[in-house]
């Protein structure tokens, strides 16, 4: 089983803040993210200079706290900081997109490039990048693999800050060669990958943009107490904060790997390791299922039925299993509730909301068994989000190797004028019992065919000649397109599936096109001379 190595390296301090170029997103809901730069004071206090951290005096909660509910709350949270006046820069620090778009189409025979796209900033070296929709190749790298999108890897930057990358399921003898992108193709995050030796990558690092917070006065008199002898000071804005960002985008990224990840080996460098070792990167649980399930285009109750014998039938599992799904699906699931709180179909019924595994779910009963829903944003994130995938937690197996913790510190190597600290977990999911599993789409209306029409009602072949007959569906655009081909006389004329008829003898013979889907007919009387 290869492993997943996600190495996370937040580093804070600088000497200079002129020593590394930081890239600086900003999110539509305000604040600022750097995603390959370290933060230190000096850019702390460059791009919020009025940042502070709030602490409230803790003693006060211990005076009738059941009188006064919300203040008591609000001193009980655990996100307080301290501040020296009425008037504090309150900031936020939001999370780094998931997905982009190629800005300049890729031109297929390259073994690296330096990719464009719409948000250069987001992907950091030693990103796995998937393109979505451009498929890449089996092993031995001449034949498409329908199951997997391409999958780049970010090795660096150039000097205009464009990701360059490489793949490692290209096309060519060694899976090395981009094919072609196409402009506008959606690009998603998937998980850090790096080399065997490897300890520190590009940290995550959070720079927020302040916001005024006015503090009312309230007053009262009183003899002064020590509760009250507080000493208000400024302070720099603490690891923690920075910490929990940055290894919630690691699970976020990792969570795209765990889904859609393509498992593969291959030596390379990268700009943290100068020598040319081995990475491995995880497959997704996605492709290790064992059942699919097509809702047809159309979500109704009667398939929901459908749904439920597929999840709990033929695989000897459990009676309980989760339901994890994109908006899509979840909104016409959603809307198949017409009763009120008297059930959801016939033979499907909603139960309560309940905490397993960290999450709320929503019970979805049948007499089959008990699916728990829940949305998952990363489907939507992957353009899936009329998909979902039926996991039986009792057959789903973490493997890992734990998580290290490196800490270094640069102001001894003189490297920078603060601390750093590496976290690394390496691990990967399995799925036993793969038929326990589902993959779940909303799929297709099917657009039935009305008929079939071909190029020609009669023909001449001289002797052993042979000409190509064309049929045209109505509508262009029918789900089944599917076609056969027959001769009435096959002694004197043959056709082949692709609808090539080869005189054999003299005489005539009816050649026939058929319709899978409807079995709508067309002849063409072929003449032997």
């Amino acid at each position: 089983m290869m492993v997943l190595l996600v190495a996370l390296l937040a580093v804070f301090g600088m000497a200079d803040a002129g020593v590394m170029a930081a890239d600086v997103v900003n999110p539509a809901g305000g604040g600022a993210v750097r995603t390959d730069s370290e933060t230190s004071r000096t850019n702390v206090e460059t791009d919020s200079p009025r940042l502070i951290l709030d602490e409230i005096d803790k003693k006060v909660t211990k005076i009738r706290p059941y009188d006064v509910v919300l203040d008591t709350i609000a001193r009980n949270i655990k996100d307080t900081r301290n501040s020296s006046g009425q008037v504090v820069r309150h900031y936020a620090i939001d999370t780094i997109e998931n997905t982009a778009t190629v800005a300049e189409a890729v031109t297929a025979g390259k073994k690296q490039v330096a990719l464009q796209t719409s948000k250069d900033g987001i992907f950091a070296s030693e990103q796995t990048i998937n393109v979505n929709g451009v498929k890449g190749y089996k092993s031995g790298g001449s034949v498409e693999d329908p199951e997997n999108d391409l999958q780049l890897y970010v090795i660096g930057k150039n000097e205009n800050g464009y990701p360059l990358v490489v793949t490692y399921n290209g096309s060519g003898a060694d899976n090395d060669t981009i094919p072609a992108i196409a402009a506008d193709t959606v690009l998603t995050r998937f998980g850090r990958a790096a080399s065997e030796s490897q300890l520190m990558t590009d940290p995550y690092s959070g720079v927020p943009t302040d916001i005024p917070v006015f503090l009312q006065k309230f007053i009262a008199q009183v003899e002064m107490t020590d509760i009250f002898k507080k000493a208000d000071k400024e302070v720099d804005w603490t690891f923690n904060d920075a910490e929990e960002e940055a290894i919630f985008d690691m699970k976020r990224t990792q969570n795209f790997s765990f889904w859609k990840g393509v498992q593969g080996k291959r030596a390379l460098k990268n700009k943290h390791n100068r020598k040319a070792e081995d990475i491995y990167w995880t497959g997704g649980i996605w492709n290790q299922a064992g059942k699919d399930f097509s809702f047809g285009g159309t979500v109704t109750a009667t398939k929901m039925t459908d749904l439920m014998k597929t999840a709990f039938t033929g695989s000897n599992s459990g009676k309980r299993k989760l339901l994890i799904i994109g908006s899509g699906l979840l909104t016409d699931m959603e809307n198949l509730y017409l009763n009120g709180s008297e059930g959801f179909t016939a033979n499907v019924q909603v139960g309560t909301r309940k905490q397993v595994f960290g999450l709320e779910f929503t019970e979805y009963i049948s007499k089959f068994g008990t699916l728990m829903v829940t949305h998952d944003q990363s489907l939507d994130d992957l353009g899936m989000e009329d998909e979902g995938f039926i996991l039986d937690p009792d057959f789903l197996v973490k493997w890992t190797m734990g998580w290290k913790v490196s800490n270094f510190d640069l102001k001894k190597t003189g490297e920078f004028d603060g601390d750093s600290k590496g976290l690394i977990e390496t691990c990967a999911l399995a799925l036993k019992n793969p038929q326990a599993h589902v993959r779940i789409e909303k799929g297709i209306v099917p657009i039935a065919v009305t008929s079939v029409t071909l190029n020609k009602a009669t023909t001449t072949i001289e002797g052993t000649a042979s000409e190509t007959l064309e049929a045209t569906i109505a509508p262009t655009y029918a789900t089944e397109t599917g076609l056969i081909w027959s001769s009435g006389t096959p002694s004197v004329a043959t056709v082949d599936q692709t609808g090539k008829v080869t005189g054999l003898t003299a005489g005539t013979s009816v050649i026939t096109v058929t319709t899978v889907d409807g079995g709508k007919t067309d002849t063409c009387t072929v003449t032997v001379s």
